[in-house]
């Protein structure tokens, strides 16, 4: 590895106002972390002045500020050159302003100082403790000040760094002296070790094994729900909602994760950022958090939702959130939904902060247990995971509260491959773009029954009476040509009632009643999107049945699965093969590993007349409907009879009266 590519070495100021135990705590922090201290270095900045200034601090304190500042700079950079040879990282005890009488500051943090920390954990010590100390020690020639002037230093340095962190991409957080009796040194250094053990590999990690620890023990697992949780679940966004409840508590007068998000966007490291911002805030995090939730209303629809897939075994739900994990378990506590786990951090003691990528990493990690994913959110940061999924739910808040950068990036997306529908929460907000592109759709109790469903790849209706009706001409070796055709189509349509229905689900829309009014009307969902394409010639007569069921779908032959192009695929949300007879599926196989070359997540429904029962329970067929979750066989009946036709038993020739032109 070259010099240029090493990765920066971790340097950790340690900052606060002139007697607020900067030497003293790095002192505690040895014996903390042990006498050799492996894997860390303590510097204290003054210190290492001292010994790069012939003459020491003394002929040190007599030059210019700019002449100091250079010595400052070249002290950092040692620090740095040292914590880059060794591995090891630094700890350095630093200043950024002196205050004298009357006000007068002096700064000195260097532009080489932002150019080496990566973080930088300043000592919140009350300004009267400080005045105590200051006064009681007599080893430093101090100027007296009151602890009203020692107030306002310490908030104009937090300020300034603050801008200057943000700037710079340095992490920052102030730590408070405990309450309790708890010692200070120990919360630095458990902010000092969290820091030094946490990158954004080992995170991911850390949050799938919280992932696996959710759905440990669910055994009988089919579809997983997975749900975003601000301005999801609830109208409200319990970060902004947080930030006003800690305002009295903190130094600040806004919201401080907006700040941080409009400036370094939605990266692992302001994530990281966002967990020190609520670590300052540590000894009131559970108060303020019960505070929050308690003005959180979950919409019905997902109370509903939630509640109802509690009661089934095949179906898990986990709330994965960008925000506090204390906070969300607080609301669904309070709705009566404790079983639902939830996936988040806030801080440092959750270990793991979850980002737009962790989500979608969540995703896959799910289907590579062989689970359906729905999932819902609302916020570009949910887009990567909406994509992923094997059925993406956009919820649609109020204009006037929503995420406005969402519309770009769904556009984005769109046109990068995602398939979703929206939902309106109220149901009399404006849609987002339009119905075509992203359309519309209900949490009601229709809809909800077809979320819960189980879910089999192989959907059949050989017990069925109206089956054993239907399958009779299609027996009977006097049936043939027109009339064997007839009886294929209205299989089709059988079919495409009975089944797809089930498969794709149903959406609602307006019609005109007899008596002069709208009513409401219904109709496969995604139908417009749908693509119906006969296996030819022996899948033709049931695929105008499924078309006569499905009137706005497009229909496509294709006797080889090259003749199935992307343009013809392009946009549909359903591909529907459409064959006579299934014997081994290696038909079937091809077609589908043809689609899958182009579209990974488009839904394939196989719809077939007779299946011989072998092919679906072993065997390549039989394999790929158990992997591919969006795959699904639907058939008349299941056959154990595995003779295959010849001549005048062959279905196509049968069908077209074809026998004795081959």
């Amino acid at each position: 590895m070259t010099s240029e590519n090493k990765p920066k070495p971790i340097v950790i100021g340690i900052y606060g106002i002139s007697g607020s135990g900067k030497t003293h705590l790095l002192g505690q922090m040895k014996q903390i972390f042990g006498a050799d201290a492996p894997g860390l270095d303590f510097y204290d900045g003054s210190g290492v002045i001292k010994k790069l200034v012939p003459g020491g601090m003394q002929e040190f304190n007599k030059w210019s500020h700019d002449d100091q500042n250079k010595y400052r700079e070249r002290a950092i950079e040692t620090i740095k050159e040292e914590c880059a040879k060794t591995g090891k990282v630094g700890l350095v005890a630093g200043h950024y302003m002196f205050w004298h009488k009357g006000d007068v500051e002096e700064k000195v943090g260097t532009k080489k100082d932002w150019e080496t920390y990566t973080h930088i954990v300043y000592l919140g010590v009350e300004p009267d403790v400080v005045a105590k100390r200051r006064d009681a020690d007599k080893s430093k020639k101090r100027p007296p000040l009151q602890a009203a002037k020692l107030r306002k230093w310490q908030e104009e340095e937090i300020r300034e760094l603050r801008k200057i962190c943000l700037q710079h991409d340095i992490l920052f957080t102030v730590a408070s002296e405990p309450t309790s009796g708890a010692i200070f040194a120990y919360r630095v250094s458990a902010i000092v070790k969290d820091i030094i053990a946490h990158n954004e590999k080992d995170n991911l990690t850390l949050v799938e094994n919280a992932l696996d620890e959710a759905v440990a023990g669910q055994e009988d697992l089919k579809t997983m729900l997975v749900l975003d949780a601000d301005r999801t679940l609830a109208p409200q966004d319990t970060g902004e909602l947080f930030w006003k409840a800690a305002k009295p508590r903190s130094d600040r007068n806004s919201d401080p994760l907006k700040t941080l998000f409009k400036a370094k966007g939605y990266s692992y490291s302001s994530f990281r950022q966002a967990t020190l911002l609520y670590e300052e805030v540590a000894d009131e995090f559970d108060a303020i958090c019960d505070e929050v939730a308690v003005k959180v209303t979950m919409y019905p629809e997902f109370l509903s939702l939630l509640k109802r897939a509690e009661s089934h075994e095949h179906i898990g739900a986990v709330v994965v959130t960008c925000g506090v994990r204390h906070v969300w378990e607080k609301v669904l506590q309070r709705a009566g939904l404790a079983n639902i786990k939830v996936i988040g951090a806030g801080r440092i003691a959750d270990g793991y902060v979850v980002t737009g990528t962790v989500k979608a990493a969540l995703v896959e990690r799910l289907q590579k247990r062989s689970l359906r994913v729905i999932a819902f959110g609302d916020s570009p940061l949910d887009i990567d995971m909406l994509k992923k999924a094997d059925q993406a739910i956009v919820v649609v808040g109020d204009e006037g509260t929503r995420s406005s950068a969402m519309e770009d990036e769904l556009r984005a997306a769109i046109g990068d491959g995602l398939r979703a529908r929206q939902i309106l929460l109220p149901k009399n907000a404006t849609p987002r773009i339009d119905s075509a592109r992203l359309p519309l759709t209900l949490l009601g109790e229709q809809e909800i029954d077809w979320i819960l469903r189980r879910y089999p790849s192989v959907l059949h209706a050989t017990d069925k009476n109206a089956a054993k009706v239907l399958m009779t001409p299609m027996r009977d070796a006097s049936v043939s040509g027109h009339d064997l055709r007839k009886a294929h189509q209205k299989v089709g349509y059988y079919l495409a009632t009975e089944f797809l229905t089930e498969v794709m689900g149903i959406e609602q829309y307006a019609i005109p009643h007899v008596q002069g009014r709208n009513t409401d009307g219904y109709r496969l969902q995604d139908e417009s999107k749908t693509l119906i394409v006969p296996l030819m010639r022996g899948g033709e007569p049931m695929a105008f049945g499924v078309s006569e069921a499905l009137k706005s779908s497009s229909f496509h032959h294709a006797k080889h699965p090259e003749q199935l192009e992307k343009k013809h695929m392009d946009g549909k949300r359903t591909i529907i093969l459409v064959d006579s007879v299934v014997n081994s599926g290696g038909s079937v196989i091809e077609f589908v590993d043809h689609v899958r070359k182009n579209y990974s997540k488009i839904q394939i429904v196989v719809v077939a007349g007779v299946v011989q029962a072998g092919a679906v329970r072993s065997g390549a067929f039989a394999d790929m409907l158990k992997q591919d979750k969006k795959l699904t066989l639907v058939a008349l009946r299941l056959s154990e009879n595995k003779y295959k036709g010849k001549g005048g038993t062959d279905t196509g020739h049968r069908l077209f009266n074809t026998t004795n032109l081959d």
